[in-house]
């Protein structure tokens, strides 16, 4: 993804944003915490060590307009990526990624009733993610380890429920569209969470 691409992305929904400011949105501020799985069913196996791959966690802010329930929402969450390698003999190793992540969504909520206290809300948008350390490669025989790139960039979307007006439970879909390492010759075949896609469930409590 060029970065003249990204600009121009960004520079759409940062109008989003003024357009929903200026119908009178209501603005708040919450916090978000979750974490990368493996299978994306929805049952309780979902939530076993097993499955995490991460986690991302952060304030977020949200601006609604009441009128139509449409918005747009943003956060600088701190992740951590961490890494299992299938072949046990192979003799590589990988530092977990430490990575700050900026989302911008545009966002819509729906209302179940005007006394229900559960909602239904979904987004789409991009994200940045700017690395921190780790992410390293070691391979044996091999001079020179691989090293993941200082920028990522990405689309991702959600889905979830809102509950009692100030929690939502939600899961998220991230694909990046840019390579994680410069390298051309690097195969990433060897890692469990090869693809360049993970799934997320969070938890985000608004004030």
């Amino acid at each position: 993804m060029k970065p003249i691409r990204f600009s121009i992305i960004l520079a759409l929904l940062l109008s989003s944003v003024l357009f929903v400011e200026k119908a009178n949105a209501q603005f708040r501020v919450g916090v978000r915490g979750g974490f990368d799985v493996i299978s994306n069913k929805l049952d309780l196996n979902i939530i076993k060590a097993k499955n995490r791959l991460g986690y991302q966690v952060g304030p977020v802010v949200e601006f609604i307009s009441p009128a139509s329930g449409f918005g747009v929402d943003a956060g600088l969450l701190y992740g951590r990526k961490e890494y299992k390698i299938d072949d046990k003999e192979a003799d590589i190793s990988i530092s977990d990624f430490d990575y700050i992540s900026i989302p911008l969504n545009l966002k819509k909520r729906f209302g179940l009733g005007p006394l229900s206290p559960v909602g239904i809300f979904i987004s789409a948008g991009v994200y940045g993610d700017v690395k921190v350390g780790g992410g390293k490669v070691h391979i044996a025989d091999v001079i020179d380890d691989y090293k993941t790139k200082n920028f990522i960039f990405g689309l991702n979307a959600g889905a979830g429920v809102s509950l009692l007006g100030h929690l939502d439970v939600g899961m998220y879909y991230r694909r990046a569209l840019t390579d994680k390492y410069g390298d051309e010759h690097f195969s990433e075949d060897i890692f469990q969470n090869k693809k360049n896609e993970a799934w997320s469930v969070a938890l985000t409590y608004f004030f």
